[in-house]
Parts: C-alpha cells; sequence; structure tokens
C-alpha cells in the first residue's frame, strides 16, 4: 500500500505484522517492541544504564539495541553540531530511528542527553501514532555529581571555555514533566537500576513478569537432607547419568525457572511444538529437560512416592510427586 503527499514521496507499508515478526523472533507473547529513553546531563549514567539494559535483555533470548548520544553523532548526525537547530534535528532522527528498530520487534535503547522537553515528546507521540510504547527514563543524577565525575573531561572543558554550550552549564537542560520513570544514579547503583526499568516494563506488558521474579532454587535444607540420607536405604533408588546429574544442576540452581523440576507431559508437549512453557503466562522454552526412564524400572516405581535419584551409589537428589510415562 502506498501513501502519498505533496511532495510525490510515497511510504509503503509492510505486509508483515508485528505478530508475525514477534513469532519469527522467538518472543512467543513473552516480549514486546519498544523503545526506552534515557535522558540526563552527560555523565548522569544514561549509556551506563542502557547498555546494561540490555545486556540484561540479550541474556534472557530477547532482542534489544542500544544507541548512545555519541555513537550516533560518529555516523548518521555526525554532520550535526550542537546549535539549538542541530539539537533538535539530532533528536527528531534518532527518534525515527528509534521507531525502525522497535517496529521491526526490537526493544531500542537510546541513551540521549535529548535536553529540550519539547523534542521528547515529539519523539513520544511519533511512537504512540504508531502503537509502540515509548518508555522515557529521567536519570535525574544531581549536576554536581555528574560534574564531579566528568568521565570525559567536558565539564572542566566548559568551565574554561573551551566548549561552548555545554547542556548544565552554558545551555539549559529541561527535565521532563511527566517521565515514566525517576532514577537517580547518585543514591541507586546500576544493577538496581535495571532492576526498576525491568519492573516498569513488566507493568506495561512489555516484558513477561517471570523476568523480574526471583530464581526459583530447588535446593533442600539441612534438615531436609539428614532426614533423607536416613530413609535414603528404605526408598526406592533410580540410577542416574552423569548428563542426568548435570540437568538437575541445572534445576536446582534455578536457571531452568519457572520449572519446579523435570518437565511432566503438558511441559513437554509445549516446549516440542511450541517452544515456550504456557504456565499462566508464555515462557520462551525450547529444550526439554526430562528423566529418561527404562521400562525396566517403570513397574517397580510408577507407585513411588518418593525415589531416590542415585549416581555412583550415591544420593544426589529426591523426586517427588512423579509421574512416570
Amino acid at each position: 500500500m502506498l501513501n502519498e503527499n505533496e511532495n510525490n514521496v510515497f511510504s509503503c507499508i509492510s505486509k508483515i505484522t508485528r505478530e508475525r515478526r514477534a513469532v519469527a523472533l522467538g518472543q512467543r507473547g513473552a516480549y514486546r517492541e519498544s523503545t526506552v529513553w534515557l535522558t540526563g546531563l552527560s555523565g548522569a549514567g544514561k549509556s551506563t544504564i542502557a547498555f546494561a539494559l540490555e545486556e540484561y535483555i540479550v541474556s534472557k533470548g530477547l532482542p534489544a539495541y542500544c544507541l548512545d548520544g555519541d555513537n550516533i553523532r560518529c555516523g548518521l548526525n555526525k554532520n550535526l553540531g550542537f546549535s539549538d537547530a542541530d539539537r533538535v534535528e539530532n533528536i527528531r532522527r534518532i527518534a525515527e530511528v528509534a521507531k525502525l528498530f522497535a517496529d521491526a520487534g526490537l526493544m531500542y535503547i537510546v541513551a540521549f542527553i535529548s535536553p529540550f522537553e519539547e523534542d521528547r515528546e515529539c519523539a513520544r507521540r511519533l511512537h504512540e501514532n504508531s502503537q509502540i510504547p515509548f518508555i522515557e527514563v529521567f536519570v535525574s543524577t544531581p549536576l554536581s555529581v555528574c560534574e564531579a565525575r566528568d568521565v570525559k573531561g567536558l565539564y572542566k572543558k566548559a568551565r574554561t571555555g573551551l566548549i561552548e554550550g555545554f547542556t548544565g552549564i552554558g545551555a539549559p537542560y529541561e527535565s521532563p514533566s511527566n517521565p515514566d520513570l525517576i532514577i537517580d544514579t547518585s543514591v541507586m547503583p546500576v544493577d538496581r537500576s535495571v532492576e526498576t526499568i525491568i519492573g516498569k516494563l513488566a507493568e506495561l506488558n512489555i516484558l513477561s513478569s517471570t523476568l523480574i521474579l526471583p530464581v526459583h532454587e530447588l535446593f533442600i535444607t539441612e534438615q531436609m537432607r539428614e532426614k533423607a540420607l536416613q530413609e535414603f536405604p528404605n526408598l526406592n533408588k533410580l540410577k542416574i547419568t552423569e548428563l542426568d546429574v548435570q540437568w538437575i544442576q541445572v534445576l536446582s540452581e534455578g536457571w531452568a525457572t519457572p520449572l519446579g523440576g523435570f518437565m511432566r507431559e503438558t511441559e513437554y508437549l509445549q516446549c516440542l511444538h511450541f517452544g515456550c512453557l504456557m504456565k499462566g503466562h508464555i515462557e520462551n522454552q525450547t529444550i526439554p529437560i526430562i528423566l529418561p526412564c527404562a521400562t525396566e524400572h517403570k513397574e517397580r516405581l510408577k507407585t513411588s512416592s518418593t525415589i531416590a535419584l542415585c549416581y555412583n551409589e550415591k544420593l544426589v537428589a529426591l523426586l517427588k510427586k512423579t509421574r512416570i510415562l
């Protein structure tokens, strides 16, 4: 489909819906496209938080891309200076790029000073008009702290007159009047800042709440361990392989959260056919985690309420509420 304007420029609308792109990217409903826009003074911690957020999202197998102000001025916007007009154009361009990245199914994380509120509101409207979530994060670290950090030495240059129109010194910064989040890195560390943003994204249904749920570890207490060792001689036992032991470690340390043990039939089939688990929410899971049991052991174990899993004659784990297929 083509949309025509008076300048004879035509926009082409893709036939691929965002839902189809999400499936192609393996998102399975746990994630949706968005732009997270971090604004604040130079040295406030925007890029540090942005790259940490990007790393966290990608570590969960989800697509994200971070771009900060210096990087964009090294390429796309290297022909722009720091006059008010150029600052406006700088933000206009990055807002358009952000919308395109988000429309492609990514979380686009922007770390720009973006000093003018009107420009940030234009970026928000651009996204909202395309039904793309836009989350403005005001990194409100005080000027005194930013100047004390002065990682790039820019405040010192601005104070001595080597840089003119530096935001916060020779040029104004307009604080957001209604940001989605406020983070002050002088009192909030990077990891907590990322957790706060993740929490907001989950609240807005942009990310699955499972990304902020505590890890579900399966270790037993010392008291339970002592009791299990006492009962061990009388328990039905199943010898397991080294690979099984490795899967037990994965489960016990919570790396397979929200799984509470080896997969049952429904979870196994969901994993095989859909690449995800559907336990009140959708969670990506493409690798089946199961415990094989030879036919010769099925009859012996199928009525057992507790099974001792043994490796090299030693108790490794207890299997309860079993269902042997």
